[in-house]
């Protein structure tokens, strides 16, 4: 698939554990409006065949239609190509802003305060799609919306986070316990030689 060519080209994250890209549904709009105009267009230029030359008809009429189907395709891959990329310890934001135009915003797990889901409107509650909301420190906010199955991808997005916390968690303890392990021997290194010392004294 192009997106994730696109991923592994433009984003340095490993241990990739899902991919969260927009409903299909919204490609499916962007697919009926224009269906819907390129109609339009052929009813217009239709009812103006005897005033217009049928050969300047013609080109009028694919020159316009290229132009929208040029313009649905650019809106198809901005929206096709926006993700949320989820790993172990971050979670990356690519949006795709043109040909060749993209940004990333990588946020690490432990900055993450909350994440939450938002479905508005009858459309969605049909559809089964929704937003995401990610709030940072400072109040910060990144919103990713029309995406399918906002609960379960909130649940899986919420697993991660958990799972992140509980590793920090063990090595964090681990840590400490080489640290007290090795003031222990510190210590002991200390009270030998204190005792060497004494024991030279007298």
């Amino acid at each position: 698939m192009l997106r994730n060519v696109l991923i592994k080209r433009y984003v340095d994250t490993k241990d990739i554990q899902r991919v969260i890209g927009h409903s299909s549904v919204v490609h499916v709009k962007r697919a009926i409006v224009m269906i819907a105009l390129l109609f339009v267009l052929y009813v217009i230029f239709a009812l103006l065949h005897k005033t217009t030359p049928a050969e300047y008809r013609k080109r009028i009429f694919w020159v316009i239609g290229l132009a929208l189907f040029a313009k649905w395709t650019i809106d198809f891959l901005n929206s096709y190509l926006d993700c949320l990329i989820l790993s172990k310890d971050s979670l990356t934001l690519f949006l795709w802003e043109g040909l060749l135009e993209y940004k990333t915003e990588v946020f690490s797990r432990n900055k993450i305060t909350t994440i939450s889901r938002s479905q508005n409107g009858i459309s969605d509650k049909l559809f089964a799609k929704g937003d995401l909301l990610i709030k940072l420190e400072f109040d910060t906010e990144f919103p990713f919306t029309d995406i399918d199955a906002p609960k379960k991808q909130l649940w899986k997005l919420m697993m991660l986070k958990e799972s992140f916390l509980t590793r920090q968690k063990k090595q964090i303890e681990q840590d400490l316990s080489e640290d007290n392990e090795r003031f222990n021997v510190l210590v002991e290194a200390m009270s030998e030689v204190v005792k060497e010392y004494m024991d030279k004294k007298t």
